[in-house]
Protein backbone atom coordinates (compact mmCIF):
# COMPACT_ATOMS: atom_id res chain seq x y z
CA UNK A 1 0.00 0.00 0.00
CA UNK A 2 2.94 2.58 1.02
CA UNK A 3 4.47 1.98 -2.76
CA UNK A 4 1.42 2.57 -4.64
CA UNK A 5 1.27 5.53 -2.37
CA UNK A 6 4.24 6.92 -2.93
CA UNK A 7 3.71 5.57 -6.83
CA UNK A 8 0.41 7.74 -6.77
CA UNK A 9 2.66 10.84 -5.35
CA UNK A 10 5.44 10.78 -7.99
CA UNK A 11 2.82 10.85 -10.81
CA UNK A 12 0.92 13.69 -9.28
CA UNK A 13 4.28 15.65 -8.95
CA UNK A 14 5.09 15.43 -12.64
CA UNK A 15 1.55 15.28 -14.17
CA UNK A 16 0.09 18.50 -16.28
CA UNK A 17 -2.49 20.20 -14.52
CA UNK A 18 -5.21 18.71 -17.36
CA UNK A 19 -4.16 15.20 -16.09
CA UNK A 20 -4.97 16.67 -12.43
CA UNK A 21 -8.79 17.33 -13.36
CA UNK A 22 -9.72 13.72 -12.91
CA UNK A 23 -8.93 12.68 -9.74
CA UNK A 24 -10.50 8.72 -10.84
CA UNK A 25 -8.73 8.28 -14.15
CA UNK A 26 -5.30 6.21 -12.48
CA UNK A 27 -7.98 4.62 -10.39
CA UNK A 28 -9.92 3.62 -13.56
CA UNK A 29 -6.64 2.94 -15.49
CA UNK A 30 -5.79 0.61 -12.23
CA UNK A 31 -8.83 -1.13 -12.40
CA UNK A 32 -8.82 -1.78 -16.36
CA UNK A 33 -5.37 -3.27 -15.64
CA UNK A 34 -6.19 -5.22 -12.53
CA UNK A 35 -9.82 -6.82 -14.44
CA UNK A 36 -8.15 -7.48 -17.74
CA UNK A 37 -5.32 -9.44 -16.17
CA UNK A 38 -7.68 -11.12 -13.58
CA UNK A 39 -10.23 -11.85 -16.25
CA UNK A 40 -9.92 -13.63 -19.49
CA UNK A 41 -9.06 -10.72 -22.32
CA UNK A 42 -11.34 -12.60 -25.02
CA UNK A 43 -14.46 -12.58 -22.37
CA UNK A 44 -13.47 -8.97 -21.47
CA UNK A 45 -13.62 -8.04 -24.69
CA UNK A 46 -17.12 -9.66 -25.42
CA UNK A 47 -18.73 -8.23 -22.55
CA UNK A 48 -17.22 -4.79 -23.96
CA UNK A 49 -19.26 -5.24 -27.53
CA UNK A 50 -22.36 -6.66 -25.59
CA UNK A 51 -22.22 -3.29 -23.28
CA UNK A 52 -21.29 -0.68 -26.32
CA UNK A 53 -23.14 -2.67 -29.34
CA UNK A 54 -25.73 -4.78 -27.56
CA UNK A 55 -24.87 -7.49 -29.11
CA UNK A 56 -24.19 -10.80 -27.51
CA UNK A 57 -20.71 -12.76 -28.63
CA UNK A 58 -20.87 -16.45 -27.94
CA UNK A 59 -19.13 -19.71 -28.81
CA UNK A 60 -19.22 -23.29 -27.47
CA UNK A 61 -15.93 -23.29 -25.26
CA UNK A 62 -15.69 -26.90 -25.75
CA UNK A 63 -15.03 -27.16 -29.38
CA UNK A 64 -14.38 -23.99 -31.26
CA UNK A 65 -13.75 -20.86 -29.63
CA UNK A 66 -13.30 -17.08 -30.60
CA UNK A 67 -9.56 -15.84 -30.37
CA UNK A 68 -8.73 -11.67 -29.44
CA UNK A 69 -7.61 -11.63 -33.44
CA UNK A 70 -11.13 -12.32 -33.85
CA UNK A 71 -12.92 -10.90 -31.77
CA UNK A 72 -10.96 -7.47 -32.84
CA UNK A 73 -11.79 -7.88 -36.21
CA UNK A 74 -15.22 -7.83 -35.27
CA UNK A 75 -15.13 -4.98 -33.41
CA UNK A 76 -13.71 -3.26 -35.91
CA UNK A 77 -16.57 -4.19 -38.39
CA UNK A 78 -19.23 -3.17 -35.52
CA UNK A 79 -17.84 0.31 -34.89
CA UNK A 80 -17.66 1.12 -38.56
CA UNK A 81 -21.68 0.26 -38.85
CA UNK A 82 -24.50 2.30 -38.51
CA UNK A 83 -26.23 1.16 -35.57
CA UNK A 84 -29.67 1.37 -37.97
CA UNK A 85 -27.86 -1.66 -39.56
CA UNK A 86 -26.59 -3.33 -36.56
CA UNK A 87 -29.95 -3.37 -34.31
CA UNK A 88 -31.17 -6.38 -36.47
CA UNK A 89 -28.67 -8.67 -35.18
CA UNK A 90 -28.71 -9.18 -31.33
CA UNK A 91 -25.67 -12.24 -31.31
CA UNK A 92 -23.12 -13.09 -33.29
CA UNK A 93 -22.47 -17.04 -33.00
CA UNK A 94 -18.62 -18.76 -33.55
CA UNK A 95 -20.83 -22.19 -34.35
CA UNK A 96 -19.42 -25.57 -32.07
CA UNK A 97 -19.06 -28.43 -35.54
CA UNK A 98 -15.82 -28.75 -36.74
CA UNK A 99 -17.12 -28.70 -40.34
CA UNK A 100 -15.22 -26.76 -42.83
CA UNK A 101 -18.40 -24.50 -43.77
CA UNK A 102 -17.74 -20.99 -44.02
CA UNK A 103 -20.74 -19.05 -42.49
CA UNK A 104 -24.57 -20.15 -41.90
CA UNK A 105 -26.95 -17.35 -41.21
CA UNK A 106 -30.16 -18.20 -38.75
CA UNK A 107 -32.92 -15.83 -39.72
CA UNK A 108 -36.20 -16.30 -37.88
CA UNK A 109 -38.46 -18.06 -34.74
CA UNK A 110 -36.30 -17.72 -31.35
CA UNK A 111 -32.59 -17.30 -33.02
CA UNK A 112 -33.98 -13.85 -35.04
CA UNK A 113 -31.24 -12.00 -35.18
CA UNK A 114 -28.77 -14.37 -34.36
CA UNK A 115 -25.53 -14.43 -37.40
CA UNK A 116 -23.79 -18.01 -37.01
CA UNK A 117 -20.38 -18.21 -38.36
CA UNK A 118 -18.61 -21.37 -39.85
CA UNK A 119 -15.27 -22.07 -37.69
CA UNK A 120 -13.88 -22.35 -41.72
CA UNK A 121 -15.02 -18.85 -41.51
CA UNK A 122 -11.17 -17.85 -40.93
CA UNK A 123 -9.87 -20.23 -42.82
CA UNK A 124 -10.58 -20.12 -46.47
CA UNK A 125 -11.19 -23.43 -48.45
CA UNK A 126 -8.57 -24.70 -51.21
CA UNK A 127 -11.41 -23.35 -53.62
CA UNK A 128 -11.54 -20.01 -52.84
CA UNK A 129 -7.81 -19.72 -52.45
CA UNK A 130 -7.10 -21.33 -55.89
CA UNK A 131 -9.04 -18.53 -57.34
CA UNK A 132 -7.54 -16.00 -55.28
CA UNK A 133 -3.87 -16.97 -56.49
CA UNK A 134 -5.92 -16.81 -59.93
CA UNK A 135 -7.16 -13.91 -59.95
CA UNK A 136 -3.94 -12.30 -57.86
CA UNK A 137 -1.00 -14.07 -58.81
CA UNK A 138 -0.44 -15.38 -54.63
CA UNK A 139 -1.85 -16.17 -51.85
CA UNK A 140 -4.09 -14.15 -49.73
CA UNK A 141 -2.48 -12.64 -46.81
CA UNK A 142 -3.66 -12.80 -42.75
CA UNK A 143 -5.01 -9.23 -42.97
CA UNK A 144 -6.67 -10.47 -46.54
CA UNK A 145 -8.02 -13.39 -44.60
CA UNK A 146 -9.01 -11.38 -42.02
CA UNK A 147 -10.74 -8.88 -44.40
CA UNK A 148 -12.62 -11.82 -45.80
CA UNK A 149 -13.67 -12.26 -42.28
CA UNK A 150 -15.23 -9.65 -41.86
CA UNK A 151 -17.09 -8.97 -45.41
CA UNK A 152 -18.58 -12.71 -44.37
CA UNK A 153 -19.59 -10.81 -40.74
CA UNK A 154 -21.38 -8.18 -43.11
CA UNK A 155 -23.07 -10.17 -45.52
CA UNK A 156 -24.37 -12.48 -42.44
CA UNK A 157 -25.89 -9.26 -40.46
CA UNK A 158 -27.52 -8.32 -44.24
CA UNK A 159 -29.83 -11.36 -43.55
CA UNK A 160 -30.94 -10.27 -40.37
CA UNK A 161 -31.68 -6.62 -41.51
CA UNK A 162 -33.57 -7.86 -44.29
CA UNK A 163 -35.98 -10.30 -42.03
CA UNK A 164 -36.62 -7.05 -39.83
CA UNK A 165 -37.01 -4.95 -43.08
CA UNK A 166 -38.65 -6.71 -45.91
CA UNK A 167 -39.93 -3.01 -47.65
CA UNK A 168 -36.11 -2.49 -47.94
CA UNK A 169 -35.97 -5.47 -49.78
CA UNK A 170 -38.81 -5.22 -52.18
CA UNK A 171 -37.79 -1.59 -53.02
CA UNK A 172 -34.23 -3.64 -54.20
CA UNK A 173 -35.70 -5.30 -56.81
CA UNK A 174 -37.13 -2.58 -58.29
CA UNK A 175 -33.28 -0.80 -58.05
CA UNK A 176 -31.45 -2.98 -59.70
CA UNK A 177 -31.15 -5.36 -62.59
CA UNK A 178 -30.87 -9.14 -61.79
CA UNK A 179 -27.85 -11.50 -62.82
CA UNK A 180 -25.73 -8.69 -63.09
CA UNK A 181 -23.48 -9.06 -59.73
CA UNK A 182 -21.94 -11.96 -58.94
CA UNK A 183 -22.90 -14.12 -55.90
CA UNK A 184 -20.68 -16.99 -55.28
CA UNK A 185 -19.38 -18.39 -52.21
CA UNK A 186 -16.49 -20.14 -52.64
CA UNK A 187 -16.59 -22.70 -49.60
CA UNK A 188 -17.67 -26.34 -48.52
CA UNK A 189 -20.33 -25.12 -46.73
CA UNK A 190 -21.67 -22.54 -49.41
CA UNK A 191 -25.58 -21.89 -48.91
CA UNK A 192 -26.83 -24.78 -48.46
CA UNK A 193 -28.55 -26.41 -46.07
CA UNK A 194 -28.78 -23.32 -43.85
CA UNK A 195 -31.93 -22.05 -42.39
CA UNK A 196 -31.54 -18.20 -43.35
CA UNK A 197 -34.83 -16.34 -43.49
CA UNK A 198 -38.41 -17.32 -44.95
CA UNK A 199 -38.15 -18.17 -48.66
CA UNK A 200 -34.57 -16.79 -49.06
CA UNK A 201 -34.40 -16.29 -53.01
CA UNK A 202 -31.50 -15.25 -55.10
CA UNK A 203 -32.58 -11.64 -55.18
CA UNK A 204 -31.89 -11.61 -51.19
CA UNK A 205 -28.30 -13.43 -51.79
CA UNK A 206 -27.94 -10.67 -54.20
CA UNK A 207 -28.81 -7.75 -51.39
CA UNK A 208 -26.70 -9.31 -48.83
CA UNK A 209 -23.71 -9.87 -51.10
CA UNK A 210 -23.89 -6.16 -51.94
CA UNK A 211 -23.93 -4.83 -48.73
CA UNK A 212 -21.20 -7.34 -47.71
CA UNK A 213 -19.22 -5.66 -50.40
CA UNK A 214 -20.20 -2.03 -49.67
CA UNK A 215 -19.00 -2.57 -46.46
CA UNK A 216 -15.71 -4.38 -46.84
CA UNK A 217 -14.58 -3.05 -50.44
CA UNK A 218 -17.11 -0.27 -51.11
CA UNK A 219 -14.71 0.63 -54.21
CA UNK A 220 -15.23 -2.65 -55.89
CA UNK A 221 -19.04 -2.52 -55.35
CA UNK A 222 -19.14 1.09 -56.98
CA UNK A 223 -17.60 -0.21 -60.12
CA UNK A 224 -19.23 -3.41 -60.53
CA UNK A 225 -22.73 -1.73 -59.62
CA UNK A 226 -23.48 2.03 -58.94
CA UNK A 227 -27.27 1.31 -58.47
CA UNK A 228 -26.32 -1.23 -55.72
CA UNK A 229 -24.03 1.06 -54.06
CA UNK A 230 -26.49 3.74 -54.31
CA UNK A 231 -28.86 1.52 -52.77
CA UNK A 232 -27.23 0.40 -50.00
CA UNK A 233 -26.01 3.59 -48.72
CA UNK A 234 -29.14 5.51 -48.83
CA UNK A 235 -31.78 2.15 -47.85
CA UNK A 236 -29.50 0.38 -45.61
CA UNK A 237 -26.61 2.57 -44.28
CA UNK A 238 -28.96 5.33 -43.68
CA UNK A 239 -26.56 7.30 -45.64
CA UNK A 240 -23.51 6.28 -43.89
CA UNK A 241 -20.08 5.80 -46.03
CA UNK A 242 -17.93 3.20 -44.96
CA UNK A 243 -14.06 3.46 -45.78
CA UNK A 244 -13.56 -0.11 -46.44
CA UNK A 245 -11.95 -3.38 -44.74
CA UNK A 246 -9.29 -4.36 -47.72
CA UNK A 247 -11.31 -7.25 -48.54
CA UNK A 248 -10.28 -8.26 -52.20
CA UNK A 249 -13.22 -10.01 -54.60
CA UNK A 250 -12.31 -12.73 -56.48
CA UNK A 251 -12.74 -13.03 -60.26
CA UNK A 252 -15.35 -15.66 -61.08
CA UNK A 253 -14.17 -16.10 -64.50
CA UNK A 254 -9.72 -16.17 -63.02
CA UNK A 255 -10.07 -19.81 -63.63
CA UNK A 256 -11.84 -23.01 -64.46
CA UNK A 257 -12.17 -24.52 -60.68
CA UNK A 258 -15.49 -25.18 -59.31
CA UNK A 259 -16.80 -25.67 -55.86
CA UNK A 260 -17.56 -28.97 -55.12
CA UNK A 261 -20.24 -27.78 -52.78
CA UNK A 262 -22.43 -25.80 -55.30
CA UNK A 263 -21.54 -28.19 -58.19
CA UNK A 264 -25.24 -29.27 -59.51
CA UNK A 265 -23.79 -32.73 -60.23
CA UNK A 266 -23.50 -33.24 -56.07
CA UNK A 267 -26.87 -33.22 -56.85
CA UNK A 268 -28.57 -36.83 -55.46
CA UNK A 269 -30.66 -38.20 -58.70
CA UNK A 270 -34.24 -38.31 -57.97
CA UNK A 271 -35.82 -41.94 -58.19
CA UNK A 272 -37.72 -42.72 -61.29
CA UNK A 273 -39.91 -45.45 -59.05
CA UNK A 274 -42.64 -42.88 -58.11
CA UNK A 275 -43.29 -41.39 -54.47
CA UNK A 276 -44.40 -44.58 -51.56
CA UNK A 277 -47.84 -45.25 -51.09
CA UNK A 278 -50.08 -43.08 -49.13
CA UNK A 279 -51.68 -45.27 -46.19
CA UNK A 280 -55.17 -44.90 -44.72
CA UNK A 281 -55.08 -43.16 -41.70
CA UNK A 282 -52.15 -41.49 -39.66
CA UNK A 283 -49.06 -42.09 -41.41
CA UNK A 284 -45.64 -41.55 -38.70
CA UNK A 285 -42.15 -43.47 -40.17
CA UNK A 286 -39.69 -45.69 -38.31
CA UNK A 287 -37.89 -43.93 -35.84
CA UNK A 288 -34.84 -45.48 -34.47
CA UNK A 289 -31.45 -45.21 -33.09
CA UNK A 290 -27.51 -46.44 -34.40
CA UNK A 291 -25.42 -46.95 -32.32
CA UNK A 292 -21.84 -45.25 -33.33
CA UNK A 293 -19.31 -46.71 -30.87
CA UNK A 294 -16.19 -45.00 -30.21
CA UNK A 295 -17.77 -41.74 -31.89
CA UNK A 296 -19.77 -41.09 -29.52
CA UNK A 297 -17.80 -42.82 -26.55
CA UNK A 298 -17.07 -39.01 -25.14
CA UNK A 299 -20.64 -38.18 -25.08
CA UNK A 300 -22.97 -37.47 -22.01
CA UNK A 301 -24.67 -40.44 -21.68
CA UNK A 302 -27.81 -38.99 -22.17
CA UNK A 303 -27.02 -37.47 -25.46
CA UNK A 304 -26.43 -40.97 -26.55
CA UNK A 305 -29.71 -41.85 -26.64
CA UNK A 306 -32.71 -39.63 -28.62
CA UNK A 307 -34.41 -37.21 -25.72
CA UNK A 308 -38.22 -37.90 -25.16
CA UNK A 309 -38.63 -34.73 -26.35
CA UNK A 310 -37.35 -35.15 -29.87
CA UNK A 311 -39.16 -38.30 -30.15
CA UNK A 312 -42.28 -35.87 -29.43
CA UNK A 313 -41.42 -33.22 -31.60
CA UNK A 314 -41.32 -35.83 -34.35
CA UNK A 315 -44.65 -36.76 -33.74
CA UNK A 316 -46.18 -33.42 -33.50
CA UNK A 317 -44.56 -32.56 -36.99
CA UNK A 318 -46.03 -35.74 -38.87
CA UNK A 319 -49.93 -35.23 -37.28
CA UNK A 320 -49.73 -31.70 -38.93
CA UNK A 321 -48.30 -32.71 -42.28
CA UNK A 322 -49.93 -33.66 -45.35
CA UNK A 323 -49.21 -37.43 -45.86
CA UNK A 324 -48.63 -36.13 -49.62
CA UNK A 325 -45.35 -34.50 -48.37
CA UNK A 326 -44.86 -36.44 -45.05
CA UNK A 327 -44.57 -40.38 -46.60
CA UNK A 328 -41.21 -39.33 -48.57
CA UNK A 329 -39.70 -39.78 -45.41
CA UNK A 330 -39.73 -43.19 -44.58
CA UNK A 331 -37.46 -43.73 -42.16
CA UNK A 332 -36.03 -41.19 -39.18
CA UNK A 333 -32.28 -42.44 -37.46
CA UNK A 334 -31.23 -40.80 -34.67
CA UNK A 335 -27.26 -40.63 -34.64
CA UNK A 336 -25.44 -39.51 -31.18
CA UNK A 337 -22.06 -38.13 -32.56
CA UNK A 338 -20.61 -34.66 -32.73
CA UNK A 339 -18.71 -34.67 -36.22
CA UNK A 340 -21.47 -34.29 -38.70
CA UNK A 341 -23.79 -31.35 -39.94
CA UNK A 342 -27.58 -31.40 -37.56
CA UNK A 343 -29.57 -33.98 -39.87
CA UNK A 344 -28.61 -35.21 -43.53
CA UNK A 345 -30.31 -37.80 -45.87
CA UNK A 346 -30.68 -40.34 -48.79
CA UNK A 347 -33.64 -41.54 -50.65
CA UNK A 348 -36.39 -42.14 -47.73
CA UNK A 349 -34.13 -41.98 -44.89
CA UNK A 350 -33.30 -38.70 -42.75
CA UNK A 351 -30.22 -39.42 -40.33
CA UNK A 352 -30.32 -36.92 -37.81
CA UNK A 353 -27.38 -35.99 -35.24
CA UNK A 354 -26.41 -34.85 -31.65
CA UNK A 355 -26.31 -31.51 -32.94
CA UNK A 356 -30.27 -31.57 -34.18
CA UNK A 357 -31.14 -31.10 -30.84
CA UNK A 358 -28.77 -30.36 -28.33
CA UNK A 359 -26.78 -27.61 -30.09
CA UNK A 360 -26.75 -24.32 -30.43
CA UNK A 361 -25.88 -24.39 -26.95
CA UNK A 362 -25.24 -20.47 -27.64
CA UNK A 363 -29.02 -19.52 -26.22
CA UNK A 364 -31.13 -20.31 -23.82
CA UNK A 365 -33.76 -22.34 -25.86
CA UNK A 366 -36.56 -23.60 -23.39
CA UNK A 367 -38.40 -26.70 -24.55
CA UNK A 368 -40.61 -25.53 -26.98
CA UNK A 369 -38.35 -23.27 -28.89
CA UNK A 370 -35.97 -26.39 -28.97
CA UNK A 371 -38.74 -28.46 -30.48
CA UNK A 372 -39.20 -25.01 -32.97
CA UNK A 373 -35.63 -25.44 -34.10
CA UNK A 374 -35.64 -29.29 -34.63
CA UNK A 375 -38.67 -29.06 -36.69
CA UNK A 376 -37.39 -26.77 -38.94
CA UNK A 377 -33.88 -28.87 -39.64
CA UNK A 378 -36.48 -32.12 -39.79
CA UNK A 379 -38.41 -29.90 -42.16
CA UNK A 380 -35.12 -28.97 -44.50
CA UNK A 381 -33.97 -32.69 -44.93
CA UNK A 382 -37.75 -34.19 -45.38
CA UNK A 383 -37.99 -31.40 -47.95
CA UNK A 384 -35.40 -33.45 -50.43
CA UNK A 385 -37.04 -36.51 -49.39
CA UNK A 386 -39.86 -35.09 -51.35
CA UNK A 387 -38.23 -33.95 -54.01
CA UNK A 388 -36.39 -37.08 -54.73
CA UNK A 389 -39.77 -38.68 -55.15
CA UNK A 390 -41.64 -35.65 -56.75
CA UNK A 391 -39.08 -34.74 -59.38
CA UNK A 392 -41.93 -32.84 -61.11
CA UNK A 393 -42.24 -30.23 -58.20
CA UNK A 394 -38.51 -29.43 -59.13
CA UNK A 395 -39.39 -29.22 -63.07
CA UNK A 396 -41.77 -27.35 -62.12
CA UNK A 397 -40.28 -24.80 -59.63
CA UNK A 398 -37.75 -23.91 -62.12
CA UNK A 399 -40.18 -23.16 -64.74
CA UNK A 400 -41.86 -20.92 -62.51
CA UNK A 401 -39.02 -19.16 -60.72
CA UNK A 402 -35.95 -19.33 -62.81
CA UNK A 403 -35.10 -22.19 -65.90
CA UNK A 404 -31.81 -21.02 -65.34
CA UNK A 405 -31.52 -22.44 -61.69
CA UNK A 406 -29.61 -25.04 -61.41
CA UNK A 407 -30.87 -28.26 -59.59
CA UNK A 408 -28.71 -27.50 -56.14
CA UNK A 409 -30.21 -23.72 -55.94
CA UNK A 410 -33.44 -24.89 -56.70
CA UNK A 411 -33.18 -27.55 -54.33
CA UNK A 412 -32.11 -25.03 -51.46
CA UNK A 413 -34.70 -22.48 -52.58
CA UNK A 414 -37.40 -24.74 -51.89
CA UNK A 415 -35.88 -26.12 -48.33
CA UNK A 416 -35.86 -22.40 -47.58
CA UNK A 417 -39.63 -21.62 -48.20
CA UNK A 418 -41.04 -24.86 -47.03
CA UNK A 419 -39.36 -23.89 -43.48
CA UNK A 420 -40.51 -20.70 -44.02
CA UNK A 421 -44.23 -21.56 -45.08
CA UNK A 422 -44.55 -23.98 -41.69
CA UNK A 423 -42.75 -21.56 -39.05
CA UNK A 424 -43.00 -17.83 -40.61
CA UNK A 425 -46.24 -17.82 -43.05
CA UNK A 426 -47.09 -14.30 -42.52
CA UNK A 427 -43.47 -13.08 -43.41
CA UNK A 428 -42.96 -15.49 -46.40
CA UNK A 429 -46.09 -14.45 -47.61
CA UNK A 430 -45.59 -10.63 -47.25
CA UNK A 431 -41.93 -10.75 -49.37
CA UNK A 432 -42.88 -13.77 -51.97
CA UNK A 433 -46.09 -14.51 -52.50
CA UNK A 434 -45.96 -16.64 -55.36
CA UNK A 435 -43.45 -18.90 -53.21
CA UNK A 436 -45.80 -19.30 -50.70
CA UNK A 437 -48.61 -20.49 -52.93
CA UNK A 438 -46.49 -22.50 -54.60
CA UNK A 439 -45.76 -24.30 -51.33
CA UNK A 440 -49.11 -24.81 -50.47
CA UNK A 441 -50.27 -26.06 -53.49
CA UNK A 442 -47.37 -28.35 -54.47
CA UNK A 443 -46.05 -29.42 -51.56
CA UNK A 444 -48.74 -28.80 -48.87
CA UNK A 445 -51.73 -29.45 -50.48
CA UNK A 446 -53.46 -26.78 -49.51
CA UNK A 447 -52.50 -27.60 -45.38
CA UNK A 448 -51.63 -24.11 -43.99
CA UNK A 449 -49.63 -23.77 -40.72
Amino acid sequence: MKRLLLLLTVLLIFSSPAWCQSGSYLDAVYQVYDDANASDPVEVLKDSIKTQFEIEIADDPDVNRWSKEWLDAVNTSLTALPASFRSATRMIYLEPSNLDFEVKYNGFNDQHGIVQMGYGSMFPSSVYTKKFKATYNRMPTSAEKIARFQYILARGMAYSFIQENPDVFKAYGKAVTYGEYPTRVYGPGAEANMVVLPGKNPLMIDLAFAIGEYCAAPNNLKTKSQARYDFVKNNVMGGATISGWGYKPVDDAASSTTDPGDDPGNVEIPTASGAPTIPDGDYLPIVTEVDVGTAAANLPTDWKTAPDLLKSAIVELFEVLPKFFSTCTQAIAYLPTTDTETAFSSEGFIFITQNSWFMPSFVELDDAARGKRFKEILLREMTLRFLYYHPEVTAKWKDTFGKSQSSFDAYVDMQQAVIGYFSAKDWLKQVNTARYNFIKTEFMKGTEF
